[in-house]
């Protein structure tokens, strides 16, 4: 019989999501938009806004320690239909424990073409990024955008940022933006923006 009640496994579960979300900061800023994972208010509604046809999967770019997935698979995303990607190993190799069933990738976002298997090019229905693009150059921006017009194309993404106003140039990037929602119980608040290519 197990000494932890379900409460004390997700606290437990909790306070190892913050250190090694904290540990992983410590080590790259500027591959971590914050120094503890999203709130359950900012990831339910992040997951609110994803659509896909039957055929298609969920993209998630950034996953950090898997608060978002598990919000995805919440609201109903089959874990066959999740594919993940993130760079650093030690966090990848966490998502395989964390989240069975789902397709993990130790990639690298920006280079999707490469990273993400052929038959899943153009069988993106939403794709999310929680990388803090809005630290990188434009250049390196237009790179992401790039990268996930290479495997969704026409599809844009979702980003979620602590920037109330747009994080990207979004016109000069060849994006149009509308924010999606805005949760002021996420610390910090948070907005998850919508960026899709302009035709």
């Amino acid at each position: 019989m197990s000494g932890l009640t379900a409460s004390g496994q997700e606290g437990r579960r909790q306070i190892t999501n913050a250190g090694l979300f904290f540990k992983r900061w410590l080590a790259n800023p500027l591959q971590m938009g914050s120094v503890i994972p999203s709130s359950p208010s900012l990831c339910n509604r992040i997951a609110s806004l994803v659509t896909r046809a039957p055929d298609e999967v969920v993209l998630e770019l950034g996953a950090g320690t898997g608060v978002v997935s598990r919000a995805l698979l919440a609201a109903g995303v089959p874990a066959e239909r999740l594919v993940v990607v993130e760079i650093v190993p030690e966090m990848a190799e966490h998502l395989r424990q964390v989240l069975p069933g789902v397709t993990v990738i130790c990639g690298d976002a920006f280079e999707l073409r490469r990273d993400l298997p052929e038959r899943l090019h153009g069988k993106v229905g939403t794709a999310i990024c929680g990388i803090p693009l809005v630290l990188l150059p434009q250049a390196q921006q237009q790179r992401f955008v790039n990268a996930v017009e290479a495997v969704a194309p026409g599809k844009g993404f979702l980003l979620y940022t602590y920037c109330i106003t747009s994080p990207l140039p979004y016109g000069k990037l060849g994006l149009s933006a509308r924010r999606e929602a805005w949760t002021p119980l996420n610390f910090p608040p948070a907005s998850v923006w919508r960026y899709q290519p302009v035709r």
